[in-house]
């Protein structure tokens, strides 16, 4: 849900992807800037899709009280109907070309590392203390010799920061939103995780350290010269 867009410009972003294929539930929210995609594994015959509003979602959400909580969905052709708990919420479907999320997300990375999920969050965090609205800035991020050095600077001050990684590949300078990164982070699940680069100008993911229940794509940002 955090991924869903939040202006109606596009419209269709405004709500998530059901993508329905052997056994296989993949739900994508895309915004413009970022991506996020969960896997499950689910019994259904078919291969179908719809998109779901964000906002009806967020209703579902607070009627989950915890993971054993049993959903029963039924699909018309412009409506969905969610059981829950003896409450019954139905909803329009939106309607549009959804985006091609396989040709989105880099099939290639020239570097990889693995990290503490709760150290990156952290260092991040602290990092963005001098982040504002009225002062935006993204977060310049060194990747070198299995250390990953954060930086952040804006009209009242510069933050520093850095922690142990471990690496693979070449070495990289990149900025990003961190607003963006954060979402995507407390969205993580398990004490490791793996961030994939292409590059300064491609897209970085964040990946489970084994096996790919979920997947977080955030877009970089273009840094100033020191």
């Amino acid at each position: 849900i955090f991924a869903v867009a939040v202006s109606d410009q596009v419209p269709i972003t405004t709500g998530t992807l059901f993508d329905i294929s052997d056994n296989r539930l993949n739900m994508v929210s895309v915004d413009g800037c970022r991506l996020a995609m969960r896997k499950e594994q689910v019994k259904v015959d078919g291969h179908f899709y719809f998109v779901v509003p964000g906002k009806t979602l967020s209703e579902i959400l607070k009627l989950l009280n915890d993971d054993d909580t049993k959903v029963n969905i039924h699909i018309g052709r412009r409506h969905i109907m969610f059981q829950i708990n003896g409450y019954f919420i139905t909803s329009r479907l939106l309607e549009g070309q959804f985006l091609d999320y396989h040709s989105a997300i880099p099939k290639n990375h020239d570097t990889e590392v693995v990290v503490q999920t709760r150290t990156i969050i952290d260092s991040i965090e602290r990092v963005s203390l001098l982040i504002m609205d009225r002062l935006k800035s993204p977060i310049r991020c060194v990747i070198e010799e299995d250390e990953i050095k954060l930086s952040c600077s804006t009209p009242i001050g510069r933050a520093n920061d850095q922690f142990e990684v471990k690496m693979e590949g070449d070495p990289l300078e990149i900025g990003f939103n961190s607003r963006f990164l954060l979402d995507a982070l407390r969205n993580a699940e398990g004490d490791e995780i793996r961030i994939l680069f292409s590059g300064q100008t491609s897209p970085m993911i964040v990946r489970p350290k084994e096996g790919n229940s979920f997947l977080f794509l955030v877009l970089p940002v273009r840094l100033k010269s020191e």
